[in-house]
């Protein structure tokens, strides 16, 4: 049986903590708002939904129309030219060649994730791109990782997910899928962990699956 990884994109696969700040700022300035650090620690606390209605309530009070599609087409460029981490073609096309089957599993939108992936010929390497907002989840909760294992019907315990949220790493575990915490200091929600084994690298990950499941050879 194939070894299954699921990869979380931002902050895993895409080298983007500072994407989404530079969309924000660019946003608010086509109406002359600054981006201050306030904003940007209160949004930095929120999913992609609770973000959009934190800057719709924040365009309200400022008297100002809220245009979602203005952020959204700044996004795409944005995730066109998107920068990957370290080494992750790398070992991603080793996992590959191992035997280990690949899903992305993502807290953005469907198609900034896809457009990113293509940007830098990743795409191939996943079987599948899974967006909870796609899905109808507000965020990685534990029913939307059910719903993928139902659909490709796959055995939890057979899963490696690895991410740079404890919290989606947590939701996962309800449901015996194993996580890998990829640690990063530029993470503006970066927290301590001593419940998940811990890579400060992706080229950490290879070894690691090969410790953990000799079928990812």
């Amino acid at each position: 049986m194939k070894t299954i990884i699921f990869f979380d994109l931002d902050g895993v696969i895409f080298d983007s903590y500072g994407l989404w700040d530079k969309a924000v700022e660019d946003f608010l300035s086509t109406v002359n708002l600054t981006y201050t650090t306030e904003m940007k620690q209160k949004l930095w606390q929120l999913n992609m939904l609770e973000a959009e209605h934190y800057l719709r309530e924040l365009f309200g009070k400022q008297g100002q129309a809220y245009q979602p599609e203005i952020l959204k087409v700044i996004l795409l460029q944005l995730y066109e030219t998107v920068d990957i981490m370290e080494n992750a073609k790398c070992v991603l096309a080793d996992l590959v060649r191992r035997g280990c089957k690949l899903y992305a599993v993502t807290s953005n939108y469907y198609d900034l994730a896809e457009i990113g992936l293509k940007s830098q010929q990743l795409l191939p390497y996943f079987t599948t791109l899974y967006s909870c907002l796609s899905m109808g989840y507000a965020d990685k909760e534990q029913a939307f990782f059910q719903e993928i294992l139902e659909q490709e019907r796959l055995n939890a315990n057979q899963i490696i997910y690895v991410e740079d949220s404890l919290a989606n790493l947590k939701e996962a575990r309800k449901l015996g899928v194993t996580g890998i915490y990829l640690a990063n200091s530029d993470n503006p929600q970066a927290s301590q962990n001593d419940a998940f084994v811990t890579i400060d690298l992706l080229d950490e990950l290879t070894k690691i699956v090969k410790e953990m499941n000799n079928d990812c050879k």
